[in-house]
């Protein structure tokens, strides 16, 4: 008997808490997610306003950023002087609740009240109805979703998370995940009150101006268009982690526009191979990997002349390239650049000083599978890309260290 009332108290649980949880705020399925064809990034700041609050705002004066602030309606009663200063300056209010409750600890009607009272209360303190609404640690429930779809508010959570609140973090941590994981439509997750924020303040200093060098403006989330693809919402949600768990880099297009390159250090598992400059690169050697950018591939794919287009992109990329691995310690021990690609454009891959290796086995077919997924969602035809794709083959190209200096480093040319 006791079994079966523990069984039935778990599936409610499991309905009312978990399964949405899990849908809402981890997949983020129906959520706001910027339009990856943006050239902007949402910074959002969560548990304010506090003490900290003003020094954010000035900090987002000076560099001509605007923001959305997701406000806890006591805070913001206490500090009535920074809401108003926050929508004076441009920036965007939104609801983080009454109070910093997760909605695990909140019976079902408690959720909708907290939603619905919330609404009205921070409409009282702005004269605007707030417009988004991202819970405590991002927690929902059956029924503060429901509130939520009932007050027109659209939940909003986050695709950046560099844990400005944990102490251990020093501002350039916080300021390099930002910039590692930023991409077009992205949404950063940072906080102006609930601590000492100074390490946030700092942080921003550091990262607004090279989010900017990334083509990202950062706007507020009324400023930037949704993404009206769900599958794409979904996946941005792999890519950041995966930004992170492999610590890739997008390297900043010194003619200005979308970065086109990414570039991440790996260790080579091919068999032994000598590059066309007469370099041997073994097993185990470094290398660093080049990955294409998947907003400035679904910008390409748009046209017809598309792949000529992507072709003299990654031509101009490689001397941005080059100039990373040559100056960045963390590429000082690469011997080799390159990568696996569907984009194999033969002879003229190798007039760019790449040689060209067959993959063969379950590298071939992962990796087929793996690339015509990435296209199919980035690129501009969508699932019609599907039947060209099965004529392509996946290739490894490599170039030595040293002929990427020689060929596209600035100074090796001037030379």
């Amino acid at each position: 008997m006791m079994a079966t009332a523990l069984g039935i108290i778990a599936i409610v649980w499991l309905l009312t808490y978990g399964i949405p949880d899990l849908l809402w705020h981890h997949i983020q399925w129906g959520a706001f997610q910027g339009s990856r064809d943006s050239h902007q990034i949402a910074l959002t700041f969560d548990d304010g306003p506090g003490p900290d609050s003003s020094a954010i705002l000035d900090v987002l004066m000076e560099h001509g950023a605007v923001a959305t602030f997701f406000v806890i309606v006591k805070n913001a009663v206490q500090y009535p002087q920074l809401i108003q200063r926050m929508t004076q300056e441009g920036h965007t209010v939104g609801l983080h609740g009454i109070e910093h409750r997760s909605m695990y600890l909140l019976s079902p009607w408690a959720s909708i009240r907290a939603i619905h009272r919330g609404v009205r209360e921070l409409q009282t303190l702005t004269g605007i109805r707030p417009r988004y609404y991202r819970p405590p640690w991002g927690h929902i429930n059956l029924f503060s979703w429901w509130a939520c779809r009932r007050e027109n508010l659209i939940p909003v959570f986050w695709t950046i998370a560099p844990n400005d609140w944990d102490p251990r973090r020093t501002s350039r941590v916080i300021a390099n995940q930002m910039i590692q994981c930023a991409l077009p439509g992205g949404v950063v997750v940072l906080h102006d009150a609930g601590g000492d924020r100074s390490r946030t303040v700092e942080a921003l200093k550091l990262a607004i101006p090279q989010l900017m060098k990334l083509n990202l403006t950062p706007a507020t989330l009324n400023d930037i268009p949704r993404d009206p693809s769900e599958l794409r919402r979904i996946w941005t949600w792999w890519e950041t982690r995966f930004t992170r768990a492999w610590d890739v880099d997008t390297v900043p297009s010194s003619l200005g526009g979308d970065p086109f390159l990414r570039l991440g250090r790996k260790v080579y598992r091919g068999p032994l191979v000598t590059l066309q400059d007469g370099h041997v690169l073994k097993p185990h050697d470094s290398i660093a990997e080049i990955h294409f950018g998947n907003p400035a591939l679904s910008q390409l794919s748009k046209t017809a002349s598309g792949g000529i287009r992507a072709f003299h992109a990654v031509l101009r990329s490689l001397t941005d390239v080059a100039e990373v691995v040559a100056n960045d310690p963390k590429y000082h021990e690469v011997q080799a650049i390159g990568g696996i690609t569907l984009l194999d454009a033969s002879s003229a891959i190798e007039k760019l000083g790449f040689l060209r290796i067959p993959v063969h086995g379950w590298q071939k077919w992962s990796m087929w599978v793996y690339l015509t997924w990435i296209m199919t969602i980035y690129h501009a035809d969508g699932w019609q890309t599907w039947q060209r794709f099965f004529k392509l083959q996946p290739v490894l190209l490599l170039m030595s260290r040293q002929e990427l200096k020689t060929r596209y480093l600035r100074q090796h040319r001037r030379a």
